[in-house]
């Protein structure tokens, strides 16, 4: 399936009477897209909850229609393709009024580890532990060049404050930051005013030359790091390494705050969050074939964004994604000449790796970008030509160049059922046992057709465990026929 990634104002407007012949289109083609949704949905989604209100119960009416049940989540160490409808998240999410900021009250913090160790017999370890925090320095020197910036994080901060002191500074000033629009924007002024704010005309840089641009301009401001490791700093003192949703949400966020197309953050109800959901956004796409958006500044930045981290993700305005889709959806030959077909994408498209015939190498080959998702799901093909038995074989595969690293089970699904209606299979009952190998199973599964001078094979691949599709041709001799069990 083609995997397709709408901002949240793509979703919420699809309803809307402008928007019906792209509605009309994911209609009449859904069955080859998937929408998969994610907590940054939720993130805008609630804003607008309310019980009296209809809109909200029609966003969510749509976001459950496009991406059935396919959710996408970071879980800590990956991101997971999980299993789940919109209806069933907002449940969870209704119900949940735990206040994340009062997790992060210090004093609350230590007074439940000295109920919990007096119960376990071990006294009170939260005051003995914030005794010693007293005691160790926080390390901050406060000097002319950051006393402006401190008082703003945390007012009572000096060169001789504990480190408990800077524990319990830390919550409300990441409440502050996050939810006071006025403090978040009077934040990033501020750093703007010590001059770690990009020129006014960057806005004109191509979206190639931005990142480069900012290393040059941290170079010229004495910085002596590079936008990558400007980030890196902020997880500096750390125990744990870095994760790749916080570098890259991150690295969003950091382009706001050194000036590159900024949110105003216009209306009354937003804030900080905003951005950092828009990162969110960000990242979540860069899991997907396509990101759809109609917010002109997140989709630049998206596009800077995974120029420099290699992610293939499209970024397309809402009125391109029907031409966009209509280019790569595939659609079988009315005719049945797959044969003629699949040569006609190893002739006439993009070649990305080479290997000549050689002693070593005992087939010619080719790694093909395909111009189309093939069965609407493989998106390379591997060509190799044997010339001791005069023969090819043509492997499609789906290739992710992005942060990808998974297909949904249905993924799987459709694409078996695609691939039968076209060659058919009599065995029904062991059609269904193959599939449910093929798609569950780590044992090895596949479905065969064979045809003159050649066949035909469905299988999981055995290092990406993703499904592969392969086609033997004998150019001049016919290929003995094998069993297929």
């Amino acid at each position: 399936m083609i995997r397709i990634y709408l901002d949240w104002n793509v979703v919420s407007n699809l309803k809307r009477p402008e928007n019906k012949e792209l509605k009309e289109f994911i209609d009449k083609h859904k069955e080859y897209l998937l929408f998969p949704y994610s907590p940054a949905h939720f993130n805008d989604l609630m804003k607008s909850y309310s019980p009296e209100n209809h809109f909200f119960n029609q966003d969510l009416e749509m976001l459950q229609y496009l991406s059935d049940k396919h959710l996408i989540r970071w879980e800590g160490k990956r991101t997971e393709p999980l299993f789940g409808t919109p209806q069933e998240y907002f449940e969870g999410e209704k119900n949940d009024t735990e206040d994340v900021f009062e997790l992060m009250n210090m004093e609350n913090l230590f007074s439940e580890l000295d109920e919990m160790s007096e119960e376990a017999g071990l006294g009170k370890l939260g005051t003995i532990m914030k005794s010693l925090y007293k005691l160790q320095p926080a390390g901050i020197e406060v000097n002319d060049e950051n006393r402006e910036m401190l008082q703003k994080m945390f007012p009572n901060i000096s060169s001789n404050s504990s480190m408990w002191e800077l524990m319990t500074n830390i919550s409300p000033f990441a409440k502050k930051f996050l939810q006071d629009k006025e403090y978040y924007k009077d934040f990033r002024k501020s750093i703007g005013d010590q001059g770690f704010k990009v020129e006014a005309n960057a806005g004109n840089w191509s979206e190639q030359e931005v990142i480069d641009n900012i290393d040059a301009f941290l170079k010229d401001k004495g910085a002596d790091m590079t936008f990558i490791e400007y980030i890196e700093t902020t997880f500096k003192y750390r125990k744990e390494p870095i994760n790749r949703y916080e570098f890259f949400t991150t690295a969003y966020l950091m382009l706001d705050m050194m000036g590159y197309k900024s949110d105003k953050l216009p209306k009354p109800t937003d804030n900080m969050q905003n951005i950092q959901t828009d990162g969110e956004h960000s990242f979540y796409a860069a899991h997907c074939d396509f990101f759809v958006v109609g917010d002109k500044k997140l989709g630049i930045k998206s596009k800077i964004l995974y120029n420099k981290f290699n992610i293939s993700t499209v970024v397309v305005q809402p009125d391109e994604l029907k031409e966009k889709l209509e280019k790569v959806i595939y659609e079988f030959p009315q005719n049945g000449d797959f044969i003629t077909e699949a040569f006609d994408f190893v002739n006439n498209n993009e070649i990305v790796e080479s290997y000549p015939y050689s002693e070593e190498n005992e087939a010619e080959t080719y790694a093909i970008k395909l111009p189309k998702f093939y069965f609407n799901f493989f998106n390379y093909v591997v060509y190799r030509y044997y010339p001791s038995q005069n023969g090819v074989v043509l492997t499609f595969k789906k290739a992710f160049k992005n942060y990808s690293d998974f297909v949904y089970y249905t993924e799987a699904e459709r694409l078996i059922d695609r691939v039968v209606s076209v060659f058919g299979y009599d065995d029904m009952e062991k059609l269904q046992e193959i599939k449910q190998k093929m798609i569950y199973g780590d044992k090895e599964s596949e479905l065969v057709w064979f045809f003159n001078k050649g066949a035909i094979k469905l299988e999981k691949d055995e290092d990406t465990r993703r499904p592969i599709l392969t086609y033997f041709f004998a150019l001049n001799n016919e290929i003995e026929e094998e069993n297929s069990d």
